[in-house]
């Protein structure tokens, strides 16, 4: 017998779910275990360092948990829609999803990811809204000189004004820019989810936790500010960005920008000193542009043509970030080479790169 019959044949005989849930769960313990420990030490830093978090967290984990079982459920639709389509048969789209994805296995991954993300991403929102407190905002002087400096002495959000203006383009931009929560935590409840195919879902999780914790908690308190669009309201006017708020608040009488809508209620939570789920003020670096650069990352390994789109929108959202004055230019440079490296680190980590170098995407994908 070939000797990877021989390595596998135990497996085949295995009758009790106990014992291949155990194999399954030893065969991953480095993957899964990693995530698992990374995740924790992002909540037990909140709780060493953040007033009262057992009162937050009972007053806001249950949306942070909504916002992945939301997008699961959007996932699963959208993929049974697509499948009965192509197939013309609902029960063959139903079979598929319970031999693959409502099994022990795919559960024993996906269940502990749900909740450890969504209290990653619950920690983060009570980070963001206490980083004035650890480290107040007063480095907006520096990052808006270091951007018109390395943008040939202009302000980026000039430049993108010269070629779009502030009319109809901008409230199309702000739609655009808000449907960032669905086109990236929709993907991501499938990469949680769905079994991994492609060998990036252990190493997407950790990616995932490396961004919200290093780059949106350690990074953006380290890097404390508000963005352009508050500049004036913090640092005092006028200023390089007094008239790209007057803009912006000349094309919300106009067209009605969610943007403003979202400026005054961050705002109102940070004078107020309130901690909800969407509270909390930080440019830099822009986590809206690092979930785009991830995103982008792990498509390369799914779908030439996916990662085509993910880098269409990545490049919409980074001109957006600018335009809507929520970050500087840098703020986009910086979260892009940090996920870069992240997900390398990542990948060393939990072992998927040196498994899909070796073994390929088809083997990868069967510890997962």
């Amino acid at each position: 017998m070939p000797e990877g019959g021989a390595l596998a044949a135990p497996a085949i005989r295995t009758g009790a779910g106990t014992d291949r849930l155990a194999d399954f769960l030893k065969a991953n313990w480095r993957a899964q275990g990693v995530f698992l420990l990374a995740a924790a030490l992002v909540v037990v830093a909140r709780f060493e360092l953040l007033p009262d978090p057992a009162t937050v967290i009972a007053m806001t984990w249950f949306q942070s948990l909504a916002t992945f079982v939301a997008s699961w459920a959007i996932a699963l639709s959208c993929y049974l829609v697509f499948e009965t389509v192509r197939t013309r048969s609902l029960s063959a789209s139903f079979s598929y999803l319970w031999s693959e994805i409502f099994t022990w296995k795919n559960a024993a991954v996906a269940v502990p990811a749900v909740v450890a993300m969504s209290m990653v991403m619950n920690s983060y929102s009570d980070f963001k809204s206490n980083i004035a407190v650890f480290h107040p905002y007063q480095l907006d002087v520096v990052f808006q000189e270091v951007d018109r400096l390395l943008h040939f002495g202009v302000q980026p959000w000039v430049l993108i004004e010269r070629v779009i203006g502030y009319g109809s383009a901008t409230a199309i931009l702000d739609k655009i820019y808000y449907l960032w929560f669905f086109a990236v935590f929709v993907p991501t409840a499938v990469l949680i989810g769905m079994p991994d195919r492609f060998g990036i879902r252990h190493q997407f999780l950790l990616s995932y936790v490396f961004v919200w914790g290093i780059l949106g908690i350690v990074c953006a308190t380290a890097l404390s500010s508000v963005g352009p669009i508050y500049y004036d309201r913090v640092y005092g006017g006028p200023s390089p960005f007094t008239d790209l708020v007057q803009k912006l608040e000349q094309a919300d009488s106009a067209w009605g920008l969610t943007t403003m809508q979202v400026r005054e209620g961050l705002w109102g939570a940070y004078v107020n000193d309130a901690a909800t789920i969407v509270s909390g003020i930080s440019a830099m670096p822009s986590i809206h542009n690092a979930m785009c650069v991830l995103l982008f990352l792990a498509a390369r390994h799914v779908n030439r043509w996916l990662a085509a789109a993910a880098a269409v929108f990545g490049l919409t959202i980074f001109v957006g970030s600018i335009h809507l004055g929520w970050h500087y230019a840098i703020d986009a440079y910086v979260s892009a080479i940090g996920v870069v490296l992240l997900w390398k680190l990542a990948g060393y980590l939990t072992g998927s790169e040196a498994i899909r170098r070796t073994k390929g995407p088809a083997t990868a994908s069967t510890l997962s």
